[in-house]
């Protein structure tokens, strides 16, 4: 098999990836320089030779980006030469810093950058709405016009993808539908560069009460908009292409973070039955795990609670640290809480709807 046959098999394959354009650009790239290296002659000797080569030339932290392409090249094309060099292939683990900041405290950002466009400035929420709501990169942030706005959807060109546009950022992006001009533009309207919205963030930063231990960054921002999906869907793979990214390392991450410091963990719908064993035993037979939180059983992202117990009147639970400044948050939207002196939850309606938010250090 020559070296342009198996590059233009290995284009054709990863066309039918949902990956951003970027992404499929890298991997074309690395396997290219793969092909070259061994001269079109695929072997398990060569393979390794190759990576000899990037581990000696390259840090560790720069090995993935040569990997993974070579990884997804090899299993599709060449399975039992793969099986022989998977173990060469792993990328030494490091537990990336990710630097992740609050739900209350991006609200907080959020709130103060709202303030700022009512008083005409409308740059700083524009910002932190695109890259901590709709999760976009700088990169494509500095690029927006106008006219990438289409109804409820806001074009991507460079990644050729849409991504809906939700509250309450909508309200501000509407406003510049059709226009052709920069949503984010210098005095003259010239596009600004990526570490202008830095310097932008940075500044937003001083003004709001939050700790980090790095500037605001919009990098920071996005780590906000793909927590609150991880927080809404269980598939990790379903967040991963959302967001374009080529495995669920970053998610993960975040995953974690939401783990071990979030102060929003987990949203639960609550069922309610009239006997528990008959629901503990068909997930036990079927080996589904099942946790308990004082009285409710959890399976998935839903709460089993017996008739009558506590919680059985909600439709749905929060579970978060922080419940004084939940409290203080939900109160400022607008919404009457009924809590007791020492109850680690409060509850309220939102329309018919019966919501409780919940401390606890474990779950």
């Amino acid at each position: 098999m020559n070296i342009n046959s198996d590059l233009e098999r290995f284009m054709e394959y990863i066309n039918t990836q949902n990956i951003s354009e970027s992404t499929k650009k890298n991997y074309v790239n690395m396997v290219d320089s793969f092909l070259k290296f061994v001269e079109g002659n695929v072997t398990s000797e060569n393979v390794r030779k190759w990576l000899s080569k990037i581990k000696e030339n390259y840090k560790s932290t720069a090995w993935r980006q040569y990997f993974v392409p070579l990884r997804a090249f090899l299993q599709r094309f060449y399975p039992l030469i793969y099986s022989e060099v998977v173990e060469d292939l792993k990328v030494p683990y490091k537990k990336a810093d990710y630097e992740m900041i609050n739900y209350l405290d991006f609200w907080k950002l959020y709130e103060e950058a709202e303030k700022m466009a009512k008083h005409g400035n409308e740059k700083y929420v524009l910002l932190v709405g695109l890259a901590g709501i709709l999760g976009l990169k700088s990169g494509d942030i500095v690029k927006l016009k106008g006219t990438d706005i289409r109804g409820n959807y806001l074009y991507v060109s460079d990644e050729n993808y849409e991504v809906e546009i939700v509250p309450p950022i909508d309200k501000w992006l509407k406003k510049y539908e059709g226009k052709d001009e920069y949503l984010i533009s210098t005095g003259d309207g010239e596009a600004v560069k990526p570490s202008y919205l830095a310097l932008m963030l940075r500044g937003l930063q001083k003004k709001v009460d939050i700790s980090l231990k790095r500037p605001l960054s919009v990098e920071i921002l996005r780590n906000v908009a793909v927590a609150r999906q991880v927080i809404a869907q269980p598939s990790l793979p379903y967040v991963m292409d959302l967001f374009k990214y080529s495995s669920t390392k970053t998610i993960e991450d975040i995953a974690r973070y939401i783990t071990e410091s979030g102060d929003l963990r987990t949203i639960l719908s609550i069922e309610v039955v009239d006997e528990m064993e008959p629901v503990l035993e068909f997930f036990n037979k079927l080996s589904i795990p099942v946790r308990k939180i004082e009285n409710a059983y959890i399976v998935s992202r839903t709460a089993y609670i017996k008739r009558g117990d506590k919680f059985s009147r909600l439709n749905t639970l929060f579970v978060v640290r922080n419940l004084d400044g939940w409290q203080e948050y939900i109160e400022k939207l607008g919404y009457e809480v009924k809590r007791k002196p020492n109850d680690n939850f409060f509850i309220f309606l939102a329309g018919k709807l019966r919501v409780a938010f919940l401390e606890l250090d474990d779950i």
